[in-house]
């Protein structure tokens, strides 16, 4: 292969050479012997064929690079946390990772050459449908909302991102769960009703950013009253000589890519006066997934913005700021030598002991403190020397006619290349502290005396000392003396109920992970043996920085609560047997009645008939009253004989029992349409002929009920009913084009109908629903899972 190369190289240079000679007459010369060219001819060659294995092994790397780079998208396609699907033009589920069918709820491999608009809901069905044409027809990213319906029957709202591959002929769709989302934007609407009771500004604006609504807290922030700013755009208003443009920027591109942004920005008031804002902007979105406002709550931050001003000025010139505090700041070595002290501390020390300290003065000389204050004051220094990090309060008299201040000091170990070389002391007065803990003190035993009353209970769990303290009303729910239980994690956690106990180990992880809000319900054992019910409560509680300190709550007991519910619950499952069994015998009785109908009378009538007739055809008088009589007999015995069955089929069709449920509802379907001239189309697909007893009569019965309401309330004139089974679950929808339950729910939502059809579904475990469909008229879905 290389020598054909070779050749095929060399022969172009000599075709070339040649359309050279042709056109330039002149004789080439050169100062080359013939060896000599011989050598270069050679070299050039052996330059040509090195050049030629590169290129061979540049292609098998390149080979490589390809297997790789496909083998780890195989992997990032496969375990993407995010569900991604590779559809045909058709909608069919060509591959799918392993995030996208557990959103569906099925194995990966039974979901492969389905179609996936079958988990689309059919209000959706037709913004999925634009979408895939979209994604084939434009080949750029396609965006839309639908909502899908997992194998589970629940409903999730879920965003659509897809783009054509380079086939044309398959497109990726990722499937984003944005139920969540929806739900926020629920939340958005409920907050615009205190929008005005805030204290935050609160504007709301269209999708070009121009404002429609305001609140007091903007207009008293920043002059400008709604009338005035309706229909501008914040910035033409709000923004001056001294904004950011970096800031401006961010805000219009936060606001292109429509997605929840925050941006601290300065604004002007109406008279001039500048203000920081912290904005934070959401874009909400209606059901199609289409833009449709922006809504804007800012927090007036000019105070901390002041103060981070403060801060960095303190940052450039430490010193002003540590002698600007009446805080003691001070440092030591370990020898007790002075190392630095703020003016406070110094001046404070000068007034106690009327010697100013310098640094490298010993800070306790015998001559200046007394025994006492000295052993006191080396023992904290010792320890902290010792690399312990501790806090104290201490009583502190600038003079002997002054007041007693009480001081908290922290002790904090300097350390130099791991080895303690020092202690860093802080202090501050806390004095007014002390008089608030005191009156803190004395509303902790109004606290008390409120629980007691309300009987709940008051719990505190450090998550650092893993200590736990209860109120004394918990220690009365737990029937435990407060002086002799040991109170600890463990044997508290011994006394819940061994069935509740997997359910309190995910509430404990769930704290251990930091979660801000906890609620649970369980039950305990005492040691008298009886069980309490115990609804609990837990909150987060964190510093300034969002380290975990500890959870607080409340426990109450429910006890009596729960037996009221119980005996509620009792009561409500016995009437459900009750209704089950009547309506059970009801059946029966119907097909007893219908037998008894069908067989006795039906023959009885069928052998009066024979007996007329052979009457009929034996009279030898041909008086024409006489055999208008006869006629007219004959006529009401077939009547009566059609009267009879039509009794009998509606006490209980025996093509139900005889041909099974698609037959009956097939059966009943064309009746209904003969008898009220509705048009009537039924769509069936995959039905069993022999489904459980039970099942046939309840599906059969909320048929006839859902059919009659249509009849009575709805002004239909068309009525489409599917009847499906898949994976096991059965499917009946009875859709009418008339007036909607909006307007039948008035005289009918408690009706025995409706009643009757929800309690059979339970009787056979399915879910019953009815609602109004968006383009008109009913929609009654049954759902069993068999």
């Amino acid at each position: 292969m290389k020598q054909k190369v070779k050749d095929f190289g060399v022969s172009i240079l000599r075709r070339k050479a040649e359309e050279l000679l042709k056109y330039n007459t002149e004789v080439p010369t050169s100062n080359l012997s013939e060896d000599e060219i011989l050598k270069l001819i050679h070299e050039i060659e052996v330059h040509q064929i090195e050049l030629e294995l590169q290129n061979e092994e540049l292609k098998l790397a390149k080979e490589r690079a390809l297997e790789l780079a496909s083998e780890k998208y195989a992997e990032l396609y496969d375990f993407a946390p995010s569900g991604y699907f590779t559809l045909s033009r058709e909608g069919d589920i060509v591959n799918l990772n392993f995030a996208a069918s557990q959103l569906l709820g099925k194995e990966r491999m039974g979901l492969k050459n389905s179609r996936f608009g079958f988990f689309v809901s059919d209000d959706t069905k037709p913004n999925f449908n634009q979408f895939l044409k979209n994604v084939f027809g434009t080949n750029k990213k396609e965006i839309c909302q639908v909502i899908l319906i997992p194998s589970n029957d629940s409903l999730l709202y879920a965003q659509l991102t897809g783009i054509s591959i380079k086939d044309h002929n398959h497109c990726l769709v990722n499937v984003a769960d944005i139920t969540k989302l929806k739900e926020a934007e629920n939340v958005i609407r409920d907050l615009s009703l205190i929008a005005t009771h805030t204290d935050n500004q609160v504007m709301i604006a269209d999708v070009n950013g121009a404002i429609e609504y305001v609140n007091e807290a903007f207009e008293k922030l920043t002059g400008f009253t709604l009338e005035e700013v309706k229909g501008k755009k914040p910035g033409s208003f709000l923004q001056g000589a001294e904004t950011n443009p970096e800031h401006i920027v961010a805000m219009s591109k936060g606001m292109k890519k429509r997605t929840a942004f925050s941006q601290e920005i300065l604004n002007y008031t109406r008279n001039g006066e500048i203000f920081w804002v912290s904005t934070s902007i959401n874009p909400v979105f209606n059901a199609r997934g289409e833009l449709e406002k922006f809504i804007a709550i800012g927090q007036n931050i000019t105070g901390r913005k002041e103060a981070e001003t403060q801060r960095e000025f303190e940052r450039r010139d430490k010193e002003a700021l540590i002698n600007s505090t009446d805080d003691l700041i001070w440092s030591i070595k370990n020898d007790f030598s002075l190392i630095a002290a703020n003016k406070a501390f110094l001046n404070l020390m000068k007034q106690k002991t009327g010697y100013f300290f310098r640094k490298g003065d010993h800070v306790l000389p015998a001559d200046l403190f007394d025994p006492e204050r000295r052993s006191f004051w080396l023992k904290q220094y010792e320890k902290a020397l010792r690399g312990k990090r501790f806090l104290i309060d201490t009583e502190m008299q600038k003079n002997k006619s002054s007041e007693k201040n009480y001081m908290e000091i922290n002790f904090n170990p300097i350390y130099v290349n791991k080895k303690v070389e020092g202690v860093a002391c802080f202090a501050r007065d806390i004095t007014e502290l002390k008089k608030n803990k005191e009156a803190l003190l004395d509303y902790n035993k109004k606290l008390q005396t409120t629980q007691k009353i309300s009987k709940l209970g008051y719990w505190e769990y450090n998550l650092e000392t893993r200590k736990l303290f209860w109120s004394d009303e918990v220690y009365k729910i737990w029937e435990a003396d407060k002086a002799k239980h040991n109170i600890s994690p463990e044997n508290f956690q011994a006394t819940i109920h061994p069935l509740d106990k997997p359910g309190y180990d995910e509430y404990i992880k769930d704290a251990n992970l930091g979660k801000k809000h906890l609620v649970i319900k369980y039950r305990i054992v005492l040691e008298s043996g009886r069980i309490k019910w115990i609804h609990e409560t837990g909150n987060l509680i964190t510093n300034g920085k969002e380290e975990l300190i500890h959870y607080e709550g409340t426990v109450q007991d429910i006890t009596a609560q729960k037996e009221y519910e119980n005996q509620i619950l009792n009561v409500s499952e016995r009437l459900r047997n009750l209704s089950a069994h009547l309506q059970t015998v009801q059946e029966e009785e119907r097909i007893n009645i219908a037998r008894e109908i069908h067989d006795e009378l039906g023959q009885q009538l069928t052998a009066i008939k024979l007996d007329a007739s052979w009457l009929q055809n034996k009279s030898k008088n041909n008086e024409k009253e006489e055999k208008d009589r006869m006629d007219r007999l004959i006529n009401n015995i077939n009547a009566t004989i059609k009267k009879v069955r039509k009794i009998a089929t509606n006490l209980r069709p025996g093509i139900l029992d005889d041909l099974g449920l698609e037959a009956a509802i097939e059966w009943q379907s064309v009746r209904f349409e003969e008898q009220t001239g509705i048009s009537c189309i039924l769509k069936t697909s995959t039905i069993s002929d022999n489904y459980e007893k039970t099942v046939n009569t309840a599906v059969y019965r909320i048929f006839q009920e859902a059919l009659t309401n249509v009849t009575r309330h709805a002004n239909a004139t068309k009525v489409l009913i599917k009847l499906s089974e898949k994976n096991s679950i059965l499917v009946l929808e009875v859709l009418d084009n008339g007036k909607g339950f909006v307007e039948i729910e008035k005289n009918n939502l408690t009706s025995l109908g409706i009643a009757g059809m929800k309690e059979r579904a339970l009787m056979i475990n399915g879910i019953f629903s009815i609602k109004k469909r968006k383009m008109g008229g009913t929609k009654v879905r049954l759902v069993i899972r068999l």
